[in-house]
């Protein structure tokens, strides 16, 4: 790589991309709900083709959706058959987002609709938070993968087996939906090829016509070109998206390196490229919510399905789960990073959209001009490129896969772990990528789900007996969710209560995990990301029944820095100091500090001034709330790793003889009635438990119902993330970083996301370049980082409250702002579309520059 064509600051949007970029704001201020398809208009494949497999009828409604998205009346209202004035990347997303939910054709029938109801799934229910690797689309077009499929499916005639069948219908169902996306792009060649005959620009005619030629050869060819594999790339992304398929983009500067050339034109347009390929990934914003009732597709059951989830809508109006990862190691363990890198983020640079998201893997080794360059981004756009901490994810990742800490030197086959098993786990580590919002994940080898843990509900129920602290008259005590672990008379005592609730909480998150490998082939097979996705291809299997060599489990504790605030109060003011009764504590906090007698109200202002502003506070490196944030950690790891053992013998293993029965009723108990999952599977399936911190963007949802304690009132947002609670970090943001030095991040494999925001008075290379270097040194595991200006923020919340009661001129004003983004959780967001309580939040959040030896 040609030293020169690291900084590519000095290569700029064109005029056709500022163009492109204002018609996509126009249309994102504008009323996007007619845009979307209605359910008329799709077939119902569950009546058409009622006695085909869940898997085939899945492929069917792939060929739908595709084929009803290039229909030219319905694309009236759709826009989904159309190409712009001066594009170059061609096809259309349809509305769809994790906020708003997604249309697709019905393909259950009743009665399975009517079952599933029980496990609260829907062919709506597809989890996505996956991650394509593009490489084996790239490397021989589709035409390779359907030549696959006949030749498994040549190879089946000849066997005998008890998965023959499933494997046949597996294969039929990849090929009818890879065919559904080559007759998809063959519809943008004939569209191409008559706007062309119309084109009166000789240069735009002769681009139109390549479109044409583009469009014919790809995706069933493999590309030869970087327009070529960014058309292949973005087809396959429609097509996944279209059908429910919410997946990220993986690591396209190791995809698409090969096909960049140094010269300096091949430079400026394949940035010009990239930039028209990250708007056409933006298509489906949303800048306004005056219109967002009127797009609400989101059902009941469209989330994630078996287990709840914290829905927030509105902040998730925009997330659309893709993500571009560029640098790192490659599997071999050597800097990943080219001269793609440097184009995807002079791309980002220049463009600053809040979606798709970038994000950058960064190490002790990583290349001083790399780091330079994150930081010459982050100045330029406030909040762009999120960074990835290699030295901390790729350890937590290759433990999460030899599961030493849980079987010692063997597996979880009782096998000892052989030297070349540890080296491929250190190649998949190094290859590591996030899916669409930050969880870490294999590079398009391993299907993901995930639970989540809201730490202060496990925090109440340790302090309370193992009830909440509900304000609800018909309860004596509070809502009762686990075991009661009697009076708590000393810091030992409640460090036993945490310990055993967070026990509790975490076997009943993690072993639900395994209900998707126990379901999901009659709900929600997916041929066409499993056709690209690890082993399904050879073992002739779908993802959802257990396709992949590699599955992973992942949990995430919210709250952290809520919990660790409220115990170092107790423990610093009900049994080190003795002040308070641990009693008037909990009703304190169960009344929101609040009531009608002066004497105790006295004693509850005592309490709160006692816990919110003379107690140590995460996030500004106190050594003794370190110490508890570390157990918290502690706990919550080992739960963890012991319920992966435990969920192994009722679920994953076969039983000795001895055992059977034992495990059999254990499995009963546990809602299961079928065979161990590797009887199901095979004996190489396994389900790798992953642990994680953080809140996403839903924080002030999970706030709701949840009491006072030592740094927010009742219902009041939690911290966002691995984060301080906006306002408490008064000693800057290199004391924040420091704090992370003790707590054993790289034990996490399921990632620890911290979001923090510079004042936007030290947007400066030089402090941008220490903070991320800061962050990298005291291993810190996942980063965001915002330029924030405070008072911008609040200029824009305050017309937010005057949108929200319908005051026009301030919804006008508020357009002014649009290009405003921050983090919201997973995802950058436009500042304008957050809550009011998010964008309260982000007020407060601004830190100054601290700089820690």
């Amino acid at each position: 790589m040609n030293i020169v064509h690291t900084n590519l600051s000095r290569y700029k949007s064109t005029e056709r991309v500022k163009k492109l970029k204002d018609q996509l704001f126009q249309r994102a201020m504008g009323n996007r709900a007619p845009e979307w398809f209605r359910q008329e208009e799709l077939k119902d494949i569950s009546k058409e083709h009622s006695t085909e497999p869940v898997i085939i009828r899945r492929a069917h409604a792939i060929k739908e959706m595709l084929t009803v998205m290039t229909n030219p009346e319905i694309s009236k209202h759709t826009h989904s058959y159309e190409i712009a004035d001066g594009e170059l990347i061609v096809g259309v997303l349809p509305m769809a987002s994790n906020g708003l939910g997604k249309v697709f054709p019905n393909y259950l029938t009743e009665d399975e609709k009517r079952a599933a109801t029980i496990t609260n799934r829907t062919e709506l229910s597809l989890l996505g938070h996956n991650t394509v690797n593009y490489e084996r689309l790239l490397k021989g077009g589709i035409r390779e993968i359907l030549e696959d499929c006949d030749r498994y499916l040549e190879e089946l005639k000849h066997k005998e087996n008890k998965f023959k069948q499933y494997s046949i219908d597996f294969y039929t169902a990849v090929k009818m939906s890879l065919e559904a996306v080559v007759e998809y792009a063959k519809e943008f060649s004939k569209l191409a090829t008559e706007k062309a005959a119309y084109e009166k620009d000789p240069i735009r005619q002769a681009e139109l016509l390549d479109i044409a030629r583009i469009c014919k050869k790809i995706p069933m060819e493999k590309p030869d070109t970087f327009h070529e594999a960014l058309q292949s790339i973005y087809f396959y992304h429609v097509a996944l998206h279209s059908s429910l398929d919410l997946l990220s983009l993986g690591r396209l500067d190791q995809v698409l390196n090969k096909f960049l050339y140094e010269h300096e034109t091949d430079i400026e347009n394949a940035i010009e490229l990239m930039e028209c390929f990250i708007i056409k990934c933006a298509s489906r914003l949303n800048l306004t919510t005056e219109f967002l009732l009127e797009q609400d597709h989101m059902d009941y059951n469209a989330a994630l399905g078996t287990h709840p989830y914290y829905l927030d809508q509105r902040a998730g109006l925009n997330n659309f789960l893709q993500n571009i990862i560029v640098g790192g190691k490659t599997p071999s363990g050597d800097d990943a990073t080219n001269l793609c890198t440097y184009v995807i983020l002079q791309a980002f640079e220049n463009i600053n959209l809040s979606t798709p998201g970038i994000y950058v893997r960064l190490g002790s080794y990583s290349s001083p001009r790399l780091v330079q360059a994150v930081a010459r981004s982050l100045k330029a756009t406030k909040n762009i490129p999120a960074i990835l901490n290699d030295d901390v994810m790729i350890p937590a990742i290759k433990s999460a896969f030899t599961e030493k800490h849980i079987y010692g030197t063997r597996d979880a086959f009782g096998n000892e772990v052989p030297i070349e098993r540890i080296n491929e786990y250190q190649s998949l580590a190094n290859d590591y990528c996030v899916d669409g919002c930050w969880e870490p994940i294999l590079n398009g080898e391993s299907d993901w789900t995930f639970g989540m843990i809201n730490g202060m509900t496990v925090l109440e129920c340790s302090l309370n007996k193992g009830a909440t602290l509900d304000t609800n008259p018909g309860v004596l005590r509070g809502g009762k969710l686990s075991f009661s672990s009697g009076d708590l008379t000393s810091y030992e005592d409640l460090k036993a209560s945490l310990k055993g609730h967070i026990e509790f909480f975490v076997d009943q998150s993690m072993m639900s995990l395994y209900q998707c490998y126990l379901m999901d082939e009659f709900v929600n097979p997916t041929p066409l990301f499993s056709a690209l996705l690890g082993t399904c291809m050879a073992k002739g299997r779908d993802k959802s029944f257990g396709g992949t060599k590699y599955s992973i489990g992942g949990n995430i504790l919210i709250g952290v820095p809520n919990m660790a605030n409220t115990i170092c109060a107790i423990k610093k003011w009900v049994f080190d100091k003795g002040y308070f009764l641990l009693g008037d504590v909990l009703d304190a906090m169960r009344w929101n500090f609040k009531s009608e007698n002066s004497i105790i109200q006295e004693k509850y202002n005592q309490i709160k001034k006692c816990f919110r502003y003379e107690s140590e506070k995460f996030g500004n490196d106190d050594p003794e709330i370190n110490e508890v944030t570390k157990m918290i950690l502690d706990y919550y790891y080992e739960a963890v790793m012991s319920s992966k053992a435990f969920a192994d013998m009722i679920f994953l293993k076969k039983p000795e003889p001895a055992e059977e029965m034992k495990v059999r009723k254990l499995r009963t108990v546990a809602g299961y009635y079928g065979p161990a999952l590797q009887e199901l599977f095979g004996e190489d399936f396994n389900i790798r438990f992953t642990a994680g911190l953080g809140t996403f963007e839903q924080y002030p949802q999970q706030g709701m119902g949840i009491a006072a304690c030592a740094d927010r009132d009742r219902n009041d947002p939690l911290a966002p993330n691995f984060s301080p609670v906006p306002g408490t970090a008064k000693n800057g943001i290199g004391h924040v970083i420091s704090t992370f030095k003790g707590l054993k991040l790289h034990r996490f494999a399921a990632g620890v996301m911290t979001d923090l925001s510079l004042a936007e008075e030290y947007n400066d290379d030089e402090i941008l370049t220490s903070v991320v270097e800061q962050f990298i040194e005291d291993k810190g595991g996942m980063l965001t980082l915002s330029l924030s200006d405070s008072r911008l923020y609040e200029k824009i919340y305050d017309l937010s409250l005057l949108a929200n009661a319908g005051d026009k001129n301030a919804r006008e004003e508020l357009k002014k702002y649009a290009h405003i983004n921050v983090r919201v959780g997973g995802w950058q967001a436009p500042f304008i579309t957050m809550t009011l309580d998010q964008q309260k939040n982000y007020i407060k959040r601004a830190l100054p520059f601290t700089s820690v030896e």
